[in-house]
């Protein structure tokens, strides 16, 4: 019986994927690795997911990075995943798959989940920052995702905080995504970054590993300071922040301590700011996924 959207969540490493129902549940989760290589590899692998549940799923809808022309179905571009710019993926995989096929950026989907049953489903106005291998955003007005002439509202991985926008390394992404965090600690504990992840940085954390405490204080500062530029810019009532590295209590709890000291300090009246994690967590870009089909 085919009563259940097959929601498809695809970022630079893994595409993950489960079954969901008209009450949330999430059934066969499941996880496969990203082909980096060409579309057709993509592609194929999208299918041969498809085909695991095609005898339950009446639809597909998929959390994507980049921007995405929602309404045509095409990624304009597709964040690591260079091979997929300008690329109508709603017209082939519905093609090869016979059934609905529906496309939104990622964070825009966890956006759609969380103010819809989440963390801002008691707001008018909110952001949405989702960190992983980059920095995924989504601004939300009057409880709607604002798209952007183009598309691009809230793209915050592309943010150049200084004034050398020829310099790759100055984007948002290179400083705040997971791998800068990663790169921090391994060399201020002398180890190799390839030999760390997330999970070891907040277990040391956790241990009260000074090193480490000095680095997370340090990454969340340039976070904290463009969550106040956001609130002086767009005033929402909420910040959501979402990604696995949200399910970590300290690393919100580094990012507040920085907001109130930021705020101790300033000459100027800023609003009241709240930083909250997703409820969804890492499965928010599944479940706002459900919202699209």
């Amino acid at each position: 019986m085919k009563d259940k959207c097959l929601c498809i969540d695809v970022d630079g490493s893994s595409i993950k994927y489960t079954l969901i129902d008209s009450e949330l549940n999430l059934y066969d989760k499941g996880s496969v690795k990203t082909p980096l290589d060409n579309i057709d590899n993509y592609i194929n692998c999208l299918c041969e997911i498809y085909n695991k549940f095609k005898d339950n799923a009446y639809g597909i809808a998929m959390s994507v990075p980049g921007v995405i022309d929602s309404e045509n179905g095409i990624c304009i571009t597709g964040g690591h995943l260079k091979y997929i710019d300008k690329f109508n993926i709603v017209k082939t995989l519905s093609e090869k798959c016979g059934v609905s096929v529906s496309i939104m950026n990622d964070a825009k989907c966890a956006a759609l989940a969380e103010a819809k049953w989440g963390s801002l489903s008691d707001c008018n106005d909110g952001v949405v920052m989702v960190f992983g291998t980059g920095i995924g955003g989504a601004i939300i007005k009057d409880k709607k995702i604002h798209m952007g002439k183009h598309f691009a509202a809230g793209e915050f991985s592309s943010i150049v905080l200084n004034n050398e926008f020829d310099e790759y390394e100055n984007q948002w992404f290179n400083i705040n995504g997971n791998p800068k965090l990663l790169k921090l600690v391994a060399k201020a504990k002398g180890l190799d970054e390839n030999s760390i992840n997330g999970y070891d940085v907040f277990k040391m954390a956790e241990e009260c590993d000074e090193i480490v405490l000095k680095v997370l204080d340090k990454f969340t500062r340039s976070i904290a300071n463009m969550i106040m530029n956001l609130q002086v810019i767009y005033d929402p009532d909420k910040f959501a922040i979402g990604g696995g590295i949200s399910q970590q209590p300290i690393f919100l709890e580094y990012i507040n301590k920085n907001i109130e000291f930021y705020i101790s300090i300033s000459d100027f009246i800023i609003p009241e700011i709240k930083v909250v994690p997703c409820k969804f967590y890492n499965d928010a870009n599944l479940i706002g996924a459900m919202l699209i089909i």
